[in-house]
C-alpha cells in the first residue's frame, strides 16, 4: 500500500472508531432509563447534556486545532473522547448521567472539528473528494459499535463492564491510527488573526443539514427506545435496526463523492433531504418491524450524503481557514441537537415517541429552500 494510501486508511479508520465508540452506547440508552428509574422527560433532559458539551466545545476547539494541529488533535481528541464514554455508565441519577454526557460532549466537538477538516485538507492535497467515504468510515463503525452494544445488551453483561472493556481497546487503536494521518499543512500552524463573520454563501449552507443531523440524531437517541417500548423489539432486534440505518447510512456514503462529480452536491443533496424526510414519516409510525427495517433503511440512503457533502463544500470556501470554515458549519448545525433532545422527548410526553419522530419528516424540504441561494462552489475534482 503505498504511502498516500495508507494516510488516507488512517483517516478513514479515525472516522470509523469515531462512530464506533459513540454508537456502542445507543443500544444501551433503554437499560441506563430503566437502571436510573428516568421517565421519557427526564432522560431528555440528561441527553441535553451531549450536544450542550458539544455547542461549548466548539468555542475552543480552534485555538486547540492551532497549538496542537490537527494530526495531533485527531489523536489525543478522539481518544479523549472515546475514554470519556466510560463516563455515563458510573452515572447514578439524571444529573450525574447529564454532567458525563456534557463532558463527551466537549470531547466530541474536538475530534469533529479536526477529522473534518484534516479530511477537507487532505481533499486539497489529494485533489479529490473523500469526505463523503470518511464518513462511511463513520458509518460503518456505528454499524459495528450498534451491534456490539446490542450484543452486550442482549447477553445481559453491564454497561459499565461493557464501556471498561471496549472504550480503552478503542482509544488505543485511536492512537496509531492517528499517528499515521498526512502531515499538516504549514497554514494549520498560522496565527489565528483578527475575527471575521462568517460569509452569507456559509451561514446559508451552514443551515442546510440540520434537518439530516437531527434526525440522524434522533435514530441514535430515541428509536431503540421507540422500538422497545412502542414496537415491542427485543434489545438486539433494537440494536440491528439501528445498524440497517447506519450501514445504509454507510453504504450511500461510499458512492457519494462519484455521485456528486457526476450530478452535482446541490442535486444529491435536496433529493437526500426528500427521501430522508418520507422516510422518517413512515419510521415514526410504523405499527411493526417489518415496516421500521425498510424505513430505517431509507432514512439512513436519504441521511447519509447532506452532512459530508456540506462539509465537503464548506471546507472549500474562499476566504478563511479550513478549520474555521468547518467549525462555523459544526456549530450552527449541531445547534440542531441543543434544541433536539428536549424537544422531542416533550412532544413525545405530549403526542407519543411515534408522533414526535414522525414530525421530524417536513426538515426534508429544508435543503430544498436553502441550496439554491448557497451557490455552493465546485470542490476538488467536482
Amino acid at each position: 500500500m503505498s504511502s498516500e494510501r495508507m494516510r488516507l486508511f488512517a483517516l478513514q479508520i479515525v472516522f470509523a472508531l469515531n462512530g464506533l465508540g459513540l454508537a456502542v452506547w445507543f443500544p444501551r440508552i433503554p437499560d441506563v432509563k430503566a437502571a436510573l428509574g428516568l421517565d421519557v422527560l427526564a432522560l431528555a433532559f440528561s441527553l441535553f447534556g451531549l450536544p450542550a458539551g458539544t455547542m461549548l466545545g466548539f468555542l475552543v476547539v480552534g485555538r486547540v486545532s492551532r497549538r496542537l494541529g490537527l494530526r495531533r488533535t485527531c489523536l489525543w481528541g478522539g481518544s479523549i473522547f472515546l475514554l470519556s464514554f466510560i463516563g455515563p455508565a458510573l452515572a447514578s441519577n439524571a444529573l450525574a448521567l447529564g454532567l458525563t454526557l456534557f463532558l463527551c460532549g466537549l470531547s466530541i466537538a474536538t475530534i469533529e472539528v479536526a477529522m473534518n477538516a484534516k479530511a477537507s485538507q487532505t481533499e486539497r492535497v489529494l485533489k479529490r473528494r473523500i469526505m463523503t467515504r470518511c464518513h462511511a468510515f463513520w458509518s460503518f463503525g456505528t454499524v459495528t459499535g450498534a451491534l456490539i452494544g446490542g450484543a452486550f445488551a442482549q447477553g445481559e453483561v453491564s454497561f459499565l463492564a461493557q464501556q471498561l472493556l471496549l472504550q480503552p481497546v478503542f482509544a488505543a487503536l485511536n492512537v496509531v491510527a492517528a499517528l499515521r494521518l498526512m502531515p499538516d499543512e504549514p497554514a494549520q500552524d498560522a496565527p489565528a488573526g483578527r475575527f471575521v463573520l462568517p460569509s452569507r454563501a456559509l451561514l446559508i449552507l451552514c443551515l442546510v443539514p440540520i434537518g439530516a443531523l437531527l434526525t440522524e440524531g434522533a435514530m441514535m437517541e430515541w428509536s431503540a427506545l421507540l422500538l422497545r417500548e412502542h414496537v415491542g423489539a427485543s434489545p438486539f432486534a433494537t440494536a440491528a435496526t439501528f445498524a440497517v440505518f447506519a450501514l445504509s447510512m454507510a453504504l450511500t456514503r461510499l458512492a457519494g463523492d462519484r455521485l456528486a462529480e457526476i450530478f452535482g452536491p446541490q442535486r444529491v443533496i435536496t433529493r437526500s433531504a426528500l427521501l430522508m424526510g418520507v422516510a422518517m414519516l413512515g419510521f415514526g409510525l410504523s405499527p411493526g418491524l417489518w415496516l421500521s427495517v425498510p424505513m430505517a433503511a431509507l432514512a439512513g440512503l436519504g441521511c447519509g450524503n447532506i452532512y459530508p457533502l456540506t462539509m465537503s463544500v464548506v471546507g472549500q470556501l474562499p476566504g478563511a481557514r479550513t478549520e474555521r470554515n468547518v467549525a462555523t458549519l459544526a456549530l450552527i448545525a449541531f445547534t440542531a441537537f441543543l434544541v433536539g433532545p428536549p424537544a422531542i422527548g416533550i412532544m413525545a410526553r405530549l403526542l407519543g415517541l411515534p408522533v414526535a419522530l414522525a414530525a421530524l419528516a417536513p426538515l426534508g424540504l429544508v435543503p430544498l429552500l436553502l441550496m439554491a441561494q448557497a451557490k455552493p462552489p465546485r470542490t476538488a475534482s467536482g
